[in-house]
């Protein structure tokens, strides 16, 4: 792609966290050859947290990634971080089985709890951590009752914090952060570095030949090679032919971001809550406010091409007033509501919503499918490969049972696009009949 299609492109736009963030420039482009005994191609959260922990067990491991470090969904994202997986845990469950479920719920936690350990220490004080989630309904009642580590949110509380009609109750958990993705790469980067770990950025894998140990892969345009014992694949949603042995199981949906002018005193009272906030429509809306003010808004996802940044703007103010529609008026001459950033990012599915971890062919392996609850699942699937291939943990066999996820091939986009409008059709009835 050519450097002005990229600066057109939502894919490739500047993000509010670039504009916000510190840079960390220790990483270089291949510029020799190169061995390792694990190559791990995506520089990724996923792939960072594999490499850390494979280099603190002392393996020889160096990471390729195709462009900059957080270039992708990792740095491109919300900015949440809950347990839990994209798939429901009675979706789980229909999925492997009670066992099975209880023992990936367990490792979500587990993911979380790493993340967690990091956002708030000392080292990665630069993230703007806040803790607290709020998921909103826009239909229905709310149950009975609710385990301690959560709050019910009355309608009448819940205007209080948030000025819009839509809502019917809300729920509130301590277990969540929000915080900056991009800046949370570069910390732990940092950490990597630290601990004598080889990045490569700007380091394309263009060919690889997998011979019987070894596999041998070219890097910019063959200029390079690198000799490898055994090759993780984590890029995402970002994988193009080269990455064909885990292609055929993952789609890349492209989801949005939208990041507003700063909030007037008039427009903060509208949305008068620090915490990260979702909705829990099927196709619904998560949102919260930035630490200048601004508004980030994640909306809508596509599967058949990406749309450009003014149509992301447009969409995102439409969004935003079907909700808050007193954000849209003119408090003032000059002080109505704008979009000032607007992104997308790919981010891959497995039809079945869980990821695809695990060996694909003799030392070939994939971490990839962490599309909408990435933050916690990639770490704790990273620790989980890196302890396999260190020998120090099976865990690695529960993924195995997670079943292969065909991606449907040439009609896959066409049927994740005509899902999520079907969804949306779904959201708007159960409005109607509540």
């Amino acid at each position: 792609m050519t450097e002005e299609l990229k600066q057109n492109s939502a894919i490739f736009s500047k993000t509010w966290y670039e504009d916000n963030t510190k840079s960390y420039a220790a990483n270089h482009e291949i510029t020799s050859n190169q061995t390792c005994d694990v190559a791990i191609i995506g520089g990724g959260l996923a792939g960072l947290c594999l490499l850390q922990n494979l280099i603190k067990e002392g393996v020889d491991a160096l990471l390729l990634e195709a462009n900059e470090i957080g270039k992708s969904a990792s740095g491109r994202n919300g900015g949440f971080c809950t347990p839990g997986w994209a798939l429901s845990p009675e979706g789980i469950e229909s999925l492997v089985g009670f066992k099975l479920a209880n023992e990936l719920n367990q490792f979500s936690k587990d993911g979380y709890n790493w993340m967690v350990n990091r956002i708030c220490s000392e080292n990665y004080r630069s993230i703007d951590t806040k803790k607290g989630v709020l998921s909103v309904s826009c239909s229905g009642s709310p149950v009975n009752e609710y385990p301690e580590s959560l709050r019910l949110i009355q309608k009448d509380e819940l205007r209080t914090l948030l000025k819009s009609d839509r809502y019917t109750f809300g729920v509130f958990s301590e277990e969540g952060y929000q915080f900056n993705p991009l800046n949370f790469l570069n910390c732990l980067q940092k950490e990597i570095v630290e601990l004598g770990g080889r990045i490569f950025t700007n380091s394309k894998v263009v060919s690889m030949d997998y011979l019987k140990d070894l596999s041998i892969l070219k890097v910019n345009n063959s200029n390079f090679s690198v000799s490898a014992k055994r090759i993780v694949f984590a890029t995402g949603g970002y994988g193009g032919r080269e990455t064909s042995p885990v292609s055929k199981s993952i789609l890349p949906i492209q989801t949005y971001i939208a990041v507003t002018s700063p909030l007037t005193m008039e427009q903060k009272k509208i949305i008068n809550c620090n915490w990260a906030i979702y909705d829990t429509r099927r196709a619904g809306n998560y949102y919260r406010i930035l630490p200048d003010n601004r508004l980030l808004w994640g909306h809508s996802i596509t599967a058949l091409g990406t749309k450009n940044t003014d149509k992301i703007k447009k969409n995102a103010l439409k969004d935003i007033a079907s909700i808050f529609p007193e954000l849209l008026e003119e408090t003032a001459p000059g002080k109505n509501l704008k979009i000032d950033y607007a992104w997308s990012g790919n981010m891959a599915y497995a039809s079945h919503m869980m990821p695809y971890v695990g060996q694909v062919k003799p030392n070939v392996y994939s971490l990839v499918g962490f599309g909408g609850h990435g933050m916690n699942t990639a770490p704790a699937a990273a620790n989980i490969l890196g302890d396999w291939l260190t020998g120090s943990s099976d865990k690695l066999k529960i993924f195995e049972k997670i079943p292969y996820a065909w991606n449907w091939g040439m009609i896959g986009p066409l049927g994740a696009e005509t899902k999520y409008l079907y969804l949306k059709l779904m959201d708007r009835f159960s409005e109607l009949i509540s």
